[in-house]
C-alpha cells in the first residue's frame, strides 16, 4: 500500500519542508545516497505547475531517509489558492520507486512583501 500524503502550503513564501522514509519491510531509514528523487505537483487537468528534483536543486538529501523539499516564493505565486495533485518517486540502483501521491492544498497567503 502506498503512502497517501495530504498537505498545505502558502502562495506568499517559500515553501520548505522535509520528509522522512523508513523500509516498511525493516524499519530501517532508506539510504537516498546517490538516489534521483523527484516530486510533481500538477493541477486536475495534468499540468505539470511545480518540479521539484535532486537535479534542479529544489531536492536535498540532508541524511540517511531524510529530503528536503525547497521551492521559492517565485514559483509559490503563481499557484492560485486551489488543491493540486503531488506524487514523489525515487531512483536508485536501477530501480524507481513511489514514495508517495496526494492533495496539496494551496492557501492565499495573503501578505506580500
Amino acid at each position: 500500500m502506498g503512502i497517501i500524503l495530504n498537505s498545505a502550503a502558502a502562495n506568499n513564501a517559500d515553501w520548505k519542508t522535509q520528509f522522512q522514509f523508513t523500509d516498511a519491510g525493516t524499519g530501517d531509514l532508506i539510504d537516498f545516497s546517490g538516489a534521483k528523487i523527484e516530486i510533481e505537483v500538477k493541477d486536475f487537468d495534468g499540468c505539470r505547475r511545480i518540479e521539484a528534483t535532486t537535479d534542479n536543486g529544489k531536492i536535498s538529501i540532508i541524511s540517511a531517509g531524510i529530503f528536503e523539499l525547497s521551492v521559492p516564493e517565485s514559483e509559490m505565486k503563481s499557484l492560485c489558492p486551489a488543491s493540486y495533485r503531488i506524487g514523489g518517486v525515487y531512483s536508485l540502483d536501477g530501480e524507481t520507486i513511489s514514495l508517495f501521491t496526494g492533495a496539496l492544498t494551496v492557501i492565499d497567503g495573503v501578505a506580500r512583501l
